[in-house]
């Protein structure tokens, strides 16, 4: 199933010392990298240390790559390594692409036209609505969704991917035993069903602090770009920002209200242009030459609020004061439905407070 450059890999991955850093250096040390499948040579130990270097002599000795690959494939786990056939070349733009990706799900959605979506992990009202938009907007339109598979954001991007039908891969900061955090381990499956678990860790390795941060540099390389919906200053979603810099990717944010702290982050990213300004899931479409689809979303998916206030446009454009005259919505809950309604393109903003129809 493997040829042995990739068992060689393979094998340099049952060591959690192992870093793709690490790979690269002991690999640099053979003529070929299946070299180490025949010895370990002496000069790894000046690399790995004296206690890193017993412990590969001793599964060396013991021939565990076998039994490693057979644990592997009864758990339908698959790996893609960086001689691999199917190894996303897109990975090769990172100043240090992973040597290995550990698989659950179609694999073949690596190598689709993917799109990175991020941000807080405790979004705002606001945040979750934009994200449900972008998400939905891009997956109905072919792109796959990648994210990171933690709270708020990455957790909305997924989910929102899957009930629209379309594709969504995860990158992982541990293996597939421990998904982080564990309530969304039913989110997991699903997405091993329907579409791609991928982390850089073999199974049975547990999440740390330090490999979320560097998970992100998957997510930016496996993207044509990436989304931040909302960020404060310290959010992680601003890692990714750095690795997508770092490889050539283009990086996109959503403004957010100037007095909230959830949105610091990503207006700072929009003031300092580091970052290009999207309002709409069409913004992303047209950046990257893609005809958007047309179709009209029914009635019935929307909130009873919502629908009212789509029937009162009906018959023209109206002040906002008109609108809540008709409906009789409170002021805050005409808001949250008039900002909704636009984020998901069905209705326009014109000046002088009015709103309209988007097919008017």
């Amino acid at each position: 199933m493997y040829n042995l450059k990739e068992k060689a890999i393979i094998l340099l991955s049952l060591f959690d010392f192992m870093t793709s850093k690490k790979m690269e250096e002991v690999l640099a040390l053979y003529d070929e990298p299946e070299d180490i499948l025949k010895e370990i040579i002496p000069e790894v130990e000046n690399l790995v240390g004296k206690e890193n270097y017993k412990k590969m002599l001793e599964y060396f000795d013991k021939n565990l790559l076998p039994s490693y690959i057979d644990a592997l494939e009864k758990d339908n786990v698959k790996c893609i390594t960086i001689y691999s056939e199917n190894y996303p070349k897109k990975l090769l733009d990172l100043d240090l692409p992973p040597y290995i990706l550990f698989c659950k799900g179609d694999i073949s959605l690596l190598n689709t036209r993917c799109f990175g979506i991020v941000g807080s992990r405790v979004p705002t009202a606001y945040g979750r609505t934009v994200t449900q938009s972008f998400a939905r907007g891009l997956a109905e339109n072919g792109l796959t969704i990648v994210s990171g598979l933690a709270m708020g954001v990455d957790k909305i991007a997924h989910e929102t991917t899957l009930d629209v039908g379309g594709k969504t891969i995860a990158v992982l900061g541990g293996g597939f035993k421990h998904i982080y955090p564990a309530m969304n381990e039913n989110l997991a499956n699903s997405i091993i069903e329907k579409g791609l678990l991928v982390s850089e860790y073999r199974p049975s390795v547990r999440p740390t602090a330090y490999s979320f941060p560097v998970r992100n540099r998957i997510i930016a390389g496996l993207s044509d770009g990436i989304l931040i919906t909302e960020a404060g200053e310290k959010s992680g979603a601003l890692h990714t920002k750095e690795y997508s810099l770092e490889c050539g990717r283009d990086v996109f944010a959503v403004p957010g209200n100037i007095t909230s702290a959830k949105s610091a982050g990503t207006n700072r990213l929009l003031k300092s242009m580091q970052s290009a300004l999207v309002t709409s899931y069409e913004d992303i479409l047209e950046a990257y030459s893609i005809t958007p689809l047309k179709h009209k979303k029914p009635a019935r998916q929307l909130g009873f609020n919502e629908q009212i206030i789509m029937n009162t446009l009906q018959d023209g454009e109206k002040s906002f004061d008109e609108i809540q005259i008709k409906t009789g919505l409170e002021i805050k809950i005409l808001n949250s439905c008039l900002t909704t309604l636009q984020i998901s393109g069905l209705i326009k903003k014109l000046p002088g407070n009015e709103y309209m129809l988007s097919g008017n």
